[in-house]
């Protein structure tokens, strides 16, 4: 029986929301990251981390049945001098109150008068 669940998996503005078995290897997930991906990288040039202990700090990971439901992974890509490059994710800002403005509707009055025949 499958064990499926789903998690998200944040690199700079990318989040992708991927469906997977507690079964999987890491292998096998970073397969279905690249699929998902589809810009020609291989399961050797991804690295998938999780959040560690302290706020800033994340590990790599070892293995997916320790991943719950909605849980969130973060992915980086080899880089070309052989270095992992560095976890960043960009989070959206929430849009100041004050840049949020309700027109209010015109109203147009028609002139009475004269001028009207």
């Amino acid at each position: 029986m499958q064990e499926l669940t789903y998690i998200r998996a944040k690199r700079e503005k990318t989040i992708l929301f991927l469906c997977i078995d507690l079964k999987d290897t890491v292998d096998q997930l970073k397969t279905k990251l690249c699929q998902a991906l589809d810009n020609k990288k291989s399961s050797d040039d991804i690295r998938i981390l999780v959040d560690g202990k302290r706020e800033g700090e994340y590990k790599v990971l070892e293995d997916v049945k320790f991943l719950d439901n909605s849980d969130i992974v973060y992915f980086v890509y080899l880089q070309g001098n052989g270095q992992w490059e560095p976890i960043n994710v960009i989070e959206p800002e929430p849009a100041d109150e004050d840049e949020i403005e309700e027109e209010e509707p015109q109203v147009i009055k028609k002139e009475k008068g004269k001028g009207r025949a």
